[in-house]
């Protein structure tokens, strides 16, 4: 849906860990036949020794056919006329964490993207920026003891001189609020610490991108 300038701007105050009121009310077993985006799934396999075992997986079932992944990440930079660069992330109720989020924004693949096409698109719709694209990683896999989910990370330069990108407003799906957040590069190791006393909950993906930063000479 359409989100107006007035509500993305009170996103920060709806997703406040101290004062929200999205919270899981309920908790219930799925059956796989009942399931819209994941199945879980025994898999019988043979060990590098030799051995058979067993091991309980969650499967996505949304990748597309001829896809090689589920979804995209996006890392964008804003990129000033004065040489400053910023870090965007979004903020957002995730319900199997029961809590507000950190993490870069991201959206699963339809049938007819390719991989950039779906990152610009997901990029628009979450925080209103549009941006080129810089590279892209090959697929990684999110958390390969749980699930067979995996996605490709894109990085996306945003150019804060366009237009476009003064005044950006996003385009929520239904049920959905998000919070965009800027940092700069320097800044967010301190963040990250300010956003976890905060009570709000970090993606693992920005921790090890923070890992890759502090490890530079």
């Amino acid at each position: 849906m359409s989100t107006s300038s007035s509500t993305y701007k009170q996103a920060g105050k709806l997703l406040n860990p101290k004062t929200t009121i999205a919270k899981v009310v309920s908790q219930t077993p799925l059956e796989n036949k009942d399931a819209r985006f994941i199945n879980l799934e025994k898999l019988e396999y043979i060990s590098p020794t030799g051995k058979k075992g067993l091991w309980e997986i969650a499967r996505r079932t949304t990748r597309p056919k001829d896809l090689i992944c589920d979804a995209v990440i996006i890392i964008p930079v804003l990129k000033y006329a004065n040489g400053d660069k910023e870090l965007v992330f979004v903020r957002q109720f995730r319900p199997p964490t029961g809590g507000v989020c950190v993490e870069f924004p991201a959206g699963l693949v339809d049938p007819s993207d390719t991989i950039e096409e779906c990152a610009l698109r997901e990029l628009k719709e979450e925080t209103g920026f549009v941006g080129d694209i810089r590279k892209k990683t090959n697929v990684i896999w999110s958390d390969p003891g749980l699930s067979d989910a995996n996605s490709v990370i894109v990085w996306v330069d945003v150019d804060m001189e366009k237009e476009e990108n003064k005044n950006p407003i996003p385009h929520w799906m239904d049920n959905e609020v998000i919070e965009v957040v800027n940092v700069k590069t320097g800044d967010l190791e301190k963040t990250m610490d300010e956003w976890f006393e905060q009570g709000y909950m970090i993606d693992t993906k920005i921790q090890a991108f923070l890992i890759g930063l502090t490890m530079q000479p």
